[in-house]
Order: C-alpha cells, then sequence, then structure tokens
C-alpha cells in the first residue's frame, strides 16, 4: 500500500478506511459461474498446487482470504506467508516447515518477488513434506493458474455498493470511475482516493 490511514475517531466512519478495506472485511465479488466452493475444490483436484494471477491491486490477497475456510473445511492446515516490496526471501522460521505434512497448504503471496534459489528451496521443501502449494503473483509462474484476477469498473462499482452506507451519495458512479481511471485499474489505490473523496465530503 502506498501510504497508511491513520485510524482515529474523526475518521471512524469513512466507509473507504483501511479497517473496511482490508481482505476478508467484505464480501469477495465473484464473476458469474465461479464459486469459492468450485475454487477450492479445483486446487485440490490439481493436487493442491496451484497460482492465482492478477496485476497490483486486483483483489488476490481477498480472494486468498474467502477461500481459506474452504480449503480448511477440505481438511487442509493453512500456512500463509505475504510477501512486501523487494522482499526476496521468505521468514522461514515463522513457515514452522518441520511441521509441515501432507495435509498442509503453503500459500505464498507475492511469489514473483522471490528469488529463483528461494523458490528452488520452497518446491523442495513443498516435496520432501507433501505440502501443497499455491502462490499469487502478476503473471505465469510455472504453476497452474486456478484463477485470474481482471480489475474493470463494473467490479470496482460493485465493491463500493457494498462500502456505503445505504442511501449515501456522496461518492457517486462518476468519482468511482474517475479513481479508477486514475489508479489504472488498482482497485486498493482507488479505494484510498475515495477515503479523501468521501472525507472531503464529510
Amino acid at each position: 500500500m502506498a501510504r497508511q490511514i491513520e485510524m482515529t475517531a474523526d475518521n471512524g466512519s469513512n466507509p473507504f478506511a483501511t479497517k473496511f478495506i482490508r481482505p476478508g472485511a467484505i464480501p469477495y465479488l465473484f464473476p458469474r459461474g465461479i464459486t469459492a466452493d468450485s475454487l477450492a475444490t479445483q486446487l485440490q483436484s490439481q493436487q493442491w498446487r496451484g497460482s492465482i494471477i492478477g496485476p497490483h491491486g486486483s483483489g488476490k490477497s481477498s480472494l486468498l482470504t474467502a477461500l481459506t475456510p474452504h480449503w480448511e473445511a477440505l481438511g487442509r492446515v493453512v500456512v500463509r506467508q505475504q510477501l512486501h516490496g523487494g522482499q526476496r526471501a521468505l521468514d522461514w522460521k515463522s513457515l514452522h516447515v518441520r511441521q509441515w505434512t501432507n495435509r498442509t497448504l503453503v500459500i505464498i503471496d507475492g511469489y514473483e518477488q522471490l528469488s529463483s534459489w528461494q523458490r528452488f528451496l520452497l518446491a523442495v521443501r513443498c516435496y520432501l513434506r507433501g505440502a501443497g502449494l499455491l502462490v499469487t503473483a502478476h503473471g505465469p509462474v510455472g504453476l497452474p493458474a486456478i484463477f485470474t484476477t481482471k480489475p474493470s469498473l463494473e467490479l470496482a462499482l460493485g465493491i463500493v455498493q457494498q462500502l456505503l452506507p445505504e442511501s449515501d451519495d456522496r461518492i457517486t458512479p462518476a468519482d468511482v470511475a474517475q479513481a479508477y481511471t486514475a489508479q489504472h485499474g488498482d482497485l486498493r489505490e482507488m479505494l484510498l482516493r475515495l477515503y479523501d473523496v468521501f472525507r472531503a465530503r464529510e
């Protein structure tokens, strides 16, 4: 995230504050014909190996959060790590590799940032332990894709509709379209931009 919004009493009612837009705070909007169950079982059919592909800010982390309970319902023990800008290595200690089994699903959010050596180590350790591996990346990384996130203005409008209080007209569809275009389809940055618009109209 490019900047942090301070959570104070005077912005607690702003529907675009970080506590309302973090992954899992609102229901994930699946495309028609796609459900959390269908994606969860698809990964299962791929021997628990796969990837979620999409540009920055397109909802990959939110999708992971939405899918995790479904994988757990299928008996997986989820171990997840999110990488941030320029992070080339995994925090192996926090991953507790020695506890991995054939019921473990390792999820690496931001996989493309890892060095080739780190990717190799991860693959070997998953293989030796029988663990599944799911990653998110901006493009193909050699693991079969289970879903590609595709931001659109229609999706942006749907997300904003979920966030806005009923009958609140301080943010208009035109505002959403302008913010979406200005942020080049980055949904998270679009929402942060709308935070400022909403606050200016309070």
